[in-house]
């Protein structure tokens, strides 16, 4: 592994291989040579790789997960094929799944910040159920486990440097953003539960344990150094009061408006998502 790969590249070396990318960026997806700026230099050490398909999606196998799962990488277009931070995006609902959010318009709204700041960084999105599990798939232990050698293979850093999610997806980055690493998290719509009755209706826990040692809002003090952003509509009546009381204990930055528990509302505010992680890099 490079060291440019190694564990999270520098905001230092962001910020170069950001300057260095200028031209490409403008360029959009015409497909031009990259620029021999000095990020390209230091990243790669060849200023003239061509740009790469701005969605790559593989098949893998997930230890974590005991089968195989869709992984999907989602560039800015523009931008060669070179070594850049992670964020993790978590798709929603027990049936969702990696495609899901490149339809919700996530790579031409990467593009889009890409161009508007200049720091290039990368999305993943991998297949999570609903993120939470049982004894026999753990998506947690794929995130934590699986996914950095796909990202190696993709030549990617291998640490997420932010994670992002919608619906359960939300709650699977808070759970994610539990185990130190993250610079920040981003959830929308979370699937959040303050009791176990109105979490075992959901049939995202199994039990009350699981609840009681997954569920965000039981163990809000671990979120209190990490930048912490939460996107609910205001016609969700299922999540938007525990989304707001997740904020507030936490001490996020809570952000509200028109819209319900649906694509619709994702689509809306995911440009802002993606805003709020980037200025952690």
């Amino acid at each position: 592994m490079s060291a440019a790969r190694r564990t999270r590249l520098s905001r230092r070396a962001v910020l170069t291989l950001g300057a260095g990318l200028g031209a490409g960026l403008l360029a959009g997806c015409q497909r031009e040579p990259a620029p021999t700026g000095t990020g390209a230099q230091l990243l790669a050490g060849n200023p003239t790789v061509p740009d790469t398909d701005p969605v790559i999606t593989r098949r893998d196998l997930s230890t974590g997960r005991a089968r195989e799962v869709d992984v999907v990488v989602m560039r800015p277009s523009g931008v060669p094929a070179q070594p850049m931070p992670v964020c993790v995006t978590l798709h929603g609902g027990k049936y969702g799944n990696a495609k899901s959010m490149v339809s919700l318009g996530l790579q031409q709204a990467l593009t889009g910040l890409v161009k508007q700041t200049g720091v290039p960084f990368a999305l993943a999105a991998v297949d999570g159920g609903n993120w939470v599990g049982d004894k026999d798939d753990d998506p947690q232990r794929m995130l934590m486990d699986d996914l950095p050698g796909w990202l190696d293979r993709l030549d990617l850093a291998t640490t997420p440097f932010a994670a992002l999610g919608v619906g359960e997806g939300g709650t699977g980055a808070l759970t994610l953003a539990r185990t130190p690493g993250l610079s920040a998290v981003a959830a929308i719509s979370p699937t959040l539960f303050d009791t176990y009755a109105d979490a075992a209706k959901s049939g995202i826990y199994q039990t009350r344990q699981s609840w009681e040692q997954g569920e965000p809002l039981r163990h809000t003090p671990q979120y209190a150094n990490l930048p912490v952003g939460v996107w609910c509509g205001t016609d969700d009546r299922d999540f938007l009061a525990t989304s707001r009381e997740f904020a507030e204990k936490a001490r996020g930055k809570l952000t509200t408006g028109p819209g319900g528990h649906d694509d619709a509302y994702y689509r809306r505010v995911l440009p802002d998502a993606l805003k709020f992680v980037a200025g952690y890099l």
